[in-house]
């Protein structure tokens, strides 16, 4: 079985866990969102695919919910004497994994060969891939200005209410081959439970032409009408979108066929069929490694009996 999946830095690479614990290698590959990518004293640092690629090497550090367990950050804070902004934190390992991917890059490679061959050097037998190797950006306007994505997220803290989202770039850019590739060779197309319009709907400006709704299964991040990490709810309602899951559903109803809800929402399964989806109600909370593969498992039997289904 094959798999494909959609992912930003918090659910999705939660979810990108369970299935590279479960999956046989070559059998996952992870498509990370690069609009939330940043540089940073002429680094490349890229939120998303790093935190998948720490959680799929078992290096993420959980307290803190970004870069590396057992940091340091020595470098920062000698940044810091000399003057320089460090609302962004980056720790020592951290930036090491950026150098190389800076030098990889400006030594001829794309952002993909980059990604694969840190991936390759982490032992990570999923293929994780950038979105694209054009650079995409997300600005977010607020009543504060229009903010870069990392500015309003990390400096502001979410604070300013936001009035649109604009993916600087995008028009330029392409889904990287491999991209295309690893959905049209998959069984099912998997949306992690990531924030919508943040870390997923960059990905389908891309991709969604290449996607064959009736093999696409959205997981909902929002949980009993709140977000269990993250900005989500109030920033579908700043938009003036439905912030529940039944809207999330209405959200991805043009490109997905299945919606995956939690028990606590089983009461939707009437509205969620009514906009042409199938839900599938199960336990999407993952607190722990041992919800992640649940989840997992879960999600793996939907794809299971629909190969099942076309085989016979």
């Amino acid at each position: 079985m094959r798999l494909a999946l959609l992912a930003g830095g918090t659910g999705g690479a939660k979810l990108a866990a369970g299935f590279a614990g479960l999956l046989s290698p070559g059998e996952l590959t992870v498509i990370a969102n690069t609009a939330d990518d940043d540089e940073f004293w002429g680094l490349l640092v890229s939120p998303d695919v790093d935190a998948i690629l720490y959680r799929l090497a078992g290096m993420f550090n959980e307290r803190s919910g970004f870069g590396v367990t057992d940091d340091t950050f020595h470098a920062l804070s000698m940044l810091r004497r000399l003057g320089e902004p460090t609302w962004f934190a980056l720790g020592d390992m951290d930036i090491g994994l950026h150098l190389l991917r800076s030098r990889l890059v400006h030594s001829g490679m794309r952002l993909t060969e980059a990604v694969a061959d840190i991936a390759h050097r982490l032992a990570i037998d999923a293929a994780v891939l950038p979105m694209s190797d054009e650079p995409v950006r997300t600005r977010v306007l607020t009543d504060d200005g229009d903010l870069a994505m990392q500015r309003w997220f990390v400096e502001q803290k979410c604070a300013p209410p936001v009035r649109s989202l604009r993916y600087q770039g995008i028009e330029a850019a392409q889904p990287a081959p491999e991209v295309v590739q690893a959905v049209h060779d998959a069984d099912a197309v998997v949306i992690g439970p990531s924030n919508p319009v943040l870390s997923i709907d960059p990905i389908l400006t891309l991709l969604a032409p290449h996607l064959d709704r009736r093999r696409v299964i959205v997981v909902s991040p929002i949980v009993g009408g709140r977000s269990l990490k993250g900005p989500t709810v109030e920033m579908l309602r700043d938009l003036g979108e439905e912030a529940t899951t039944a809207g999330v559903a209405k959200h991805y109803a043009g490109i997905a066929g299945t919606f995956v809800i939690d028990l606590v929402d089983t009461a939707l399964q009437g509205a969620i069929t009514t906009l042409g989806m199938q839900p599938i109600v199960c336990d999407t909370v993952m607190a722990d490694a041992e919800d992640e593969r649940r989840l997992a498992t879960d999600i793996a039997r939907i794809v299971e009996g629909w190969v099942a289904d076309g085989a016979s």
